[in-house]
């Protein structure tokens, strides 16, 4: 699939009278607040955030360094053999793992013959502009999308999702957060944002992520072995995450990870963004560096937005849950 280049997405609402919404979202905002909840007002000031910084750098994402860790394209077996044009390389499943689209690429890429489809956003490994990104489309939860464990999603969820992908909040919280992140040398770099396909464009970072990691020693930890597992599909997801850490723990390998994670957590609220999808799988050691990243910043809180403490506090009491934080004297505050 042939891809356009970055310069020529579209960023509607990226200058003239489209951005100049501020005073007029400080007189609607206490009515929509009132009426629909805080997501009115999170999506308005992250995506006002957002096309104010595209109008700052000329319609463009503002340009960061390249990561050690980030996949040279020569490294591919079909860019080395001369095929540059950008395009999309590989897919990607639910449990994280690549599938080619060439088969020239094949044992580049594919590391598992069975592929889990993916329950909501969908993601590539792309060549754009010579560089070798994840381009993750924000999508709502697609029919008959089952959780963990093959369970039902419940309709609630499903609708809830829906709406606010549809109207970007996903979309805009995370380019927002990685805006703000952007001269942290732990988070990939966001390189481009295509606001008519709901996709952003990140850094392809080289390395595996720790769960995958905990799943070296054989234990059931990917949604494709989960479903199969009638006990395990009885847990939470909390329960089955604690599950992950512990399986890591036990085959070690993974470094001091809790420091590094508290670590990174204190760099990102420093920033004004409080991640609350906090799991294994999303943060990656570097294969080239050994460093690790924090990756995922879709569902998380910006400083700008409602309810900035009280999730940063939940932020927190998430990260000691899952690691046992404070308990071990790596502190997040």
């Amino acid at each position: 699939m042939a891809l356009k280049p970055a310069a020529e997405f579209g960023f509607p609402g990226t200058s003239g009278p489209d951005l100049e919404l501020p005073g007029a979202a400080g007189l609607l905002e206490p009515l929509l607040r009132r009426f629909a909840g805080d997501g009115p007002t999170n999506l308005m000031r992250a995506k006002t955030e957002v096309h104010a910084a595209l109008r700052e750098n000329g319609g463009v994402v503002p340009a960061a360094p390249p990561l050690a860790d980030g996949l040279p394209p020569e490294a591919i077996p079909s860019i080395a053999y001369g095929r540059s044009d950008a395009r999309i390389l590989a897919e990607i499943d639910q449990d994280g793992f690549a599938f080619s689209v060439d088969p020239v690429d094949a044992g580049f890429f594919d590391r598992r013959a069975r592929r889990k489809p993916r329950q909501q956003n969908l993601l590539d490994v792309a060549l754009i502009d010579g560089r070798v990104c994840i381009r993750k489309r924000i999508r709502r939860l697609r029919m008959g999308a089952r959780l963990w464990g093959n369970r039902p999603v419940p309709p609630k969820w499903w609708a809830y999702r829906g709406l606010w992908a549809t109207l970007g909040l996903y979309l805009y919280s995370e380019a927002a957060a990685l805006l703000r992140l952007r001269d942290l040398p732990f988070v990939p770099k966001l390189r481009a944002i295509d606001l008519e396909d709901r996709a952003l464009y990140i850094d392809y970072i080289q390395g595996e992520n720790l769960r995958n990691q905990a799943a070296r020693g054989g234990a059931a930890v990917h949604d494709v072995d989960l479903g199969a597992n009638t006990s395990l599909g009885r847990l939470t997801a909390r329960e089955l995450e604690r599950r992950e850490v512990a399986i890591l723990d036990r085959i070690g390998g993974a470094g001091d990870f809790r420091a590094e994670i508290a670590a990174m957590a204190r760099e990102i609220n420093a920033r004004g963004v409080a991640p609350l999808d906090i799991k294994l799988g999303n943060f990656i050691r570097g294969a080239v560096s050994g460093r690790l990243y924090w990756f995922d910043f879709e569902i998380c809180r910006l400083q700008s937005q409602p309810r900035w403490e009280a999730d940063l506090a939940l932020q927190r009491e998430l990260l000691e849950e899952l690691f046992q934080l404070s308990s071990r004297g790596h502190t997040v505050m």
